[in-house]
């Protein structure tokens, strides 16, 4: 009379696959049951690296995985170009060029892109959230509803006033600006 446990629901298809985000903004899944490794990744993309999703911490190391690191069922990797990195510590300046828009517009904060953490040795740690790191390479993809190509169309200026007032102020990017300078001439005494 041994008591027997037997599972109630199977387990989701959700949890046995790996989301691949790619710096240009496409998405990718791998499935199937047979292990996937980062090398896979880097071969197929020689001038990126893959990272995990849940592992940017602000002062930390950019957290690249080796060739043979593998992917994990049910987690989200990012695939990110070598050549972002200026240095090998994530810093607001790196996060700042996750973005893969050409056109530099402000960071959307929206929700909190820090999570503050207690690390292992007591210390605070300060969390990237990953849904932030997918805003920034995802950006780039986003157009302008109204069609303009000016920045001041950002969240920054939300209303037709302010857009006007910004184009007034910082003008176009095709207007060219020189200063009015008069000649100094030299007289030798």
């Amino acid at each position: 009379m041994g008591f027997a446990v037997f599972p109630c629901f199977h387990q989701s298809s959700r949890s046995s696959v790996v989301k691949l985000i790619f710096w240009e903004g496409t998405t990718s899944i791998l499935t199937g049951s047979n292990k996937h490794i980062a090398g896979e990744i880097m071969f197929q993309n020689p001038d990126k690296m893959v990272c995990h999703a849940d592992s940017f911490f602000i002062g930390h190391p950019v957290p690249s995985l080796a060739i043979d690191d593998e992917l994990m069922p049910g987690q989200t990797y990012f695939v990110l170009p070598l050549d972002r990195f200026a240095c090998n510590v994530l810093s607001a300046s790196s996060l700042a060029a996750f973005s893969s828009s050409p056109k530099r517009t402000p960071i959307n904060f929206g929700d909190s892109p820090f999570r503050y953490i207690k690390g292992a040795e007591g210390r605070v740690l300060i969390k990237v959230v990953p849904e932030f790191i997918t805003r920034l390479i995802n950006r780039g993809g986003d157009q302008d509803q109204t069609g303009s190509t000016s920045p001041g169309n950002s969240f920054l200026c939300s209303t037709p006033e302010l857009k006007k007032h910004y184009e007034q102020l910082v003008g176009s990017k095709e207007q060219t600006w020189s200063p009015k300078l008069e000649t100094i001439s030299e007289y030798k005494i």
